[in-house]
Parts: C-alpha cells; structure tokens; sequence
C-alpha cells in the first residue's frame, strides 16, 4: 500500500532476502534477530526499515562492515526495483566498543 498508507507493505521476498544479507555482514558481532518493515521515511516517501538486534559479544563494532550491510540492502532494493529507500537501524550495547574508519 503505498500513498498515503503509514506503513507500506514489505514485497514478503524482499524481507527473506534481507536477513541473509545482515547475518553474513553482522552475524559476527552477535546479531540474534532481523526485523523489516515498510514504512514512509522522512520524505513520506515508502521505505524500509531494518532492524538488526545484537547480543553482547567481545568483537568490536566494525563500521566498515555496517558500511557494506547498508551498501548492500540499497543494491537489493535497486535489485528489486529501486522504489524504496532501505534504513538500517543496529541496536548494540551502548558500551560495545567501535573500530574502523581509520
């Protein structure tokens, strides 16, 4: 539903195709669950949003690696036709320590 719906429907292949993308970038800094839902973004226009949860493990957050997670959901999205913009909201622990960029 896409207009003046609050919540856009998700295409049900393009939310099993992005749980796989996130567990192959972020599965090594503890990631338990996915969650995906459309949305309007901050132009009312539709999107998706992706929610990735992490347990507490010992390996830094990489941001070069949440980078190419967020690369990666806008590669599937122009794979399935380009009309959304996808958002990746990660939840940490606010202590877990970061690495990257130098």
């Amino acid at each position: 539903m896409i207009g003046s719906s609050p919540r856009p429907a998700v295409v049900p292949d393009l939310s099993a195709a992005i749980e796989p993308i996130l567990r192959e970038r972020l599965g090594r800094f503890g990631l338990e669950r996915v969650e995906v839902r459309g949305r309007l973004g901050h132009a009312s226009e539709p999107a998706i949003f992706a929610d990735a949860w992490h347990r507490p493990v010992d390996e830094p957050i990489d941001r070069e690696a949440l980078a190419r997670a967020r690369l990666n959901l806008s590669d599937l999205l122009i794979d399935y036709g380009g009309e959304r913009f996808a958002y990746l909201r990660t939840h940490f622990d606010e202590k877990r320590r970061v690495v990257g960029f130098g």
